[in-house]
């Protein structure tokens, strides 16, 4: 019989079959526990937002996107308290996360989460909350920010690995190939363990197999978008080549850097300003050009922070083809945030069976190799 013959009917006859089984067994073994954190804070981050205004300290004004305080207003006002500190990163409230978000570096590198209120632009230091906690757990696996993420792609690109090989091993042969999409309650709860890891495996394939491409691309961006352009040429999805910044030690006012951020973006709302406390040459502001958070829709616009120069307008919205698509899509894919509160549910749900999937692959495995091993 050949070898697509076997393929075919007799899956299991091949050796190369055997050799990728051993090879998903020891992977999901070995990164049972990685894949169960991700999968569980991962789960809980679909709705992040919605948690992180749950946060929140108490006594803030009441937001309404109709009064709000301006950033040159929050960042003068965190100034007169905090002469020392600066700020990396403000983002704007929104209805779900109702307060201004600052994250701040003292001197000596301390890195303090601060809040403003959305109206007055007062802030107040705020300790790291659970969510930030959690956040910063599925992101970086609580490592140091320099080298968290790269070691998190690895253990995506393992679970890519254990996609790759699942979708081998799952093929049981054609005349049986329907029973691997259902899972027959009626039998003992080995044969029930079994059926489950093979359905849940291919409903979710696809979903599974993104989130752990789009992992592997968080911590490798650069090379992961070099493959795609060699293979479907990048037109929008490169980051556009920026005018050297003068290197002038003058700073404009925020408010006017602002202004040329609004000029340049001209239906773009301002959501985020990284270096507001202009302390770098350069400041990015982010305009989103439909809902505030909305990064799927967004230019993004690099000012020279000492004569107001546009050296760059990113139009993240912009795709020309199947290479820019296939970036565009990374993190709303990923993330789940974008399309309403069903498709929330559905990531969330999704993100639990992945921890299903690794509960039930461990079981196989004491069922097939411990069990046994141990009743000798």
């Amino acid at each position: 019989m050949s070898f697509l013959a076997t393929l075919r009917d007799h899956p299991r006859k091949l050796w190369i079959r055997r050799a990728l089984f051993q090879i998903h067994l020891w992977a999901g073994v070995v990164l049972s526990l990685y894949l169960i954190v991700i999968s569980l804070s991962g789960s809980v981050l679909v709705f992040e937002d919605e948690l992180t205004g749950t946060t929140l300290p108490h006594g803030l004004s009441a937001f309404d996107a109709n009064h709000v305080a301006t950033i040159p207003q929050v960042v003068a006002a965190f100034h007169k308290q905090h002469h020392d500190a600066d700020i990396d990163l403000i983002t704007v409230p929104t209805k779900t996360v109702p307060a201004f978000q600052l994250n701040v570096h003292f001197p000596g590198g301390q890195a303090i989460h601060f809040v403003a209120d959305p109206l007055t632009g007062q802030s107040y230091k705020q300790g790291r909350t659970w969510v930030q906690w959690v956040h910063d757990l599925h992101v970086s696996l609580l490592l140091n920010e320099n080298y968290g993420m790269q070691v998190n792609a690895v253990g995506a690109a393992v679970l890519l690995l254990l996609v790759l090989t699942g979708v081998v091993l799952w093929w049981p042969g054609l005349r049986a190939w329907t029973r691997g999409l259902r899972v027959n309650f009626q039998a003992n709860w080995r044969r029930i363990n079994f059926d489950l890891h093979n359905a849940i495996g291919f409903w979710t394939l696809t979903l599974v197999f993104w989130w752990a491409f789009s992992g592997v691309y968080f911590g490798f961006y650069r090379q992961v978008a070099a493959v795609v352009n060699a293979v479907a040429p990048l037109r929008n999805m490169r980051p556009p080549i920026a005018l050297a910044a003068s290197g002038s030690t003058v700073r404009l006012p925020l408010e006017q850097i602002v202004g040329v951020a609004q000029s340049a973006s001209l239906s773009g709302r301002l959501y985020s300003l990284s270096n507001p406390s202009l302390v770098e040459p350069v400041v990015y502001a982010s305009m989103d050009l439909r809902g505030p958070g909305n990064f799927l829709y967004r230019d993004i616009v690099q000012i020279d922070a000492s004569d107001g120069r546009v050296l760059s307008i990113w139009h993240y919205s912009y795709k020309h083809g199947f290479g820019d698509w296939i970036l565009w899509l990374m993190q709303p894919l990923h993330f789940g945030t974008m399309w309403g509160t069903t498709i929330k549910v559905i990531w969330a749900a999704s993100g639990l069976a992945l921890a299903l999937l690794t509960i039930t692959g461990l079981l196989m495995y004491w069922n097939r190799v411990l069990r046994r091993s141990l009743s000798r």
